[in-house]
């Protein structure tokens, strides 16, 4: 059989525009070509400029020719530093590229609403997540990364939802070191702090480590799995409904209030010895409480009763 014969040099365009689709518009210095260089870089760029005017140089029509240019790209800056997300992205027409960037776009105004995304900084984290394929935590890092950078960023990612996240576990266990905010602040934007990662479960060991330490009778209810706030949770309770409070104005913090867990001589209180603690103590305020005058009138009345003042 006669060999096929060789497509002809000016079938070079159509041959290289076929395989690399996303330089079709650059291949004669033309429009996009800027574009193209901030994407692609300058060498990946004059390799295809080099095609352009040099194409007897290079062979399409066959496997050994694209191979042969192939290894010219793998050897580019850009194909050796940049993600194999972005660069299945960026090999997507435009039409392509813009349609994924479109759907990321309203994924991402509801995951975020309540950063209140500009529409300047809703473009610019769907267009960088979508080429560099992020998602999950690599996608909160970098949103509140780029929140970060408003002139009020600090403002606004601390009263962020994943900020209330790592407040939640701090709370719990009454992790409040002098630098909370900072470390909240890196671990949202997956950022070193001290040389560590900061994460919720961090926050979680050191609230559970420092714990120990102020209240290590408590240890075994803390090994167990217990929060601090859930260890505090059955005074807290009864504490709200005696004193007549809203529950959540009772912290544990207050050293008014960890008593109940007893100290390095004492073991935590009995709910009876609890109520006796709130209710004779002045600070407390039972005194003032609708139950109190209550049975302070009753007293009154039985007493007056006894002593025949009341028929």
């Amino acid at each position: 059989m006669a060999p096929k014969p060789k497509a002809l040099v000016t079938d070079w365009k159509a041959q290289f525009i076929a395989k690399f689709p996303q330089f079709a518009k650059i291949l004669d210095g033309g429009a996009g070509e800027a574009e193209a260089r901030r994407v692609f870089g300058d060498d990946t760029i004059d390799l295809v400029l080099d095609v352009a005017k040099n194409p007897t140089n290079y062979d399409f029509t066959t496997q050994a020719g694209i191979d042969y240019f192939d290894s010219k790209v793998y050897g580019t800056k850009y194909y050796n530093e940049t993600s194999s997300s972005a660069k299945a992205f960026d090999v997507l027409t435009q039409g392509e590229r813009e349609d994924k960037i479109r759907v990321n776009r309203g994924t991402i105004a509801s995951s975020y609403g309540d950063l209140g995304l500009t529409v300047a900084e809703l473009d610019k984290i769907a267009t960088d997540s979508t080429r560099r394929g992020l998602t999950g935590v690599g996608l909160n890092y970098y949103v509140n990364s780029v929140v970060g950078t408003r002139a009020r960023g600090r403002k606004d990612l601390l009263e962020s939802l994943d900020s209330q996240g790592f407040m939640k576990v701090a709370d719990a266990y009454g992790y409040k070191p002098a630098d909370l905010d900072d470390q909240i602040l890196a671990g949202i934007q997956g950022k070193e702090y001290n040389g560590e990662i900061v994460t919720a479960d961090t926050f979680k060991k050191k609230g559970i480590a420092l714990a120990k330490a102020a209240y290590f009778q408590l240890a075994p209810q803390l090994d167990a799995g217990l929060t601090m706030a859930e260890i505090f949770q059955p005074y807290r309770d009864t504490a709200a409904k005696v004193l007549e409070l809203a529950p959540e104005s009772i912290n544990f913090n207050d050293p008014k209030w960890s008593v109940a867990f007893g100290s390095t001589t004492k073991p935590p209180m009995s709910m009876g010895e609890f109520l006796d603690e709130i209710k004779t103590k002045d600070k407390y305020g039972f005194s003032n409480t609708k139950q109190a005058k209550n049975d302070a009138q009753k007293i009154v009345q039985t007493l007056a009763e006894a002593f025949g003042k009341v028929k």
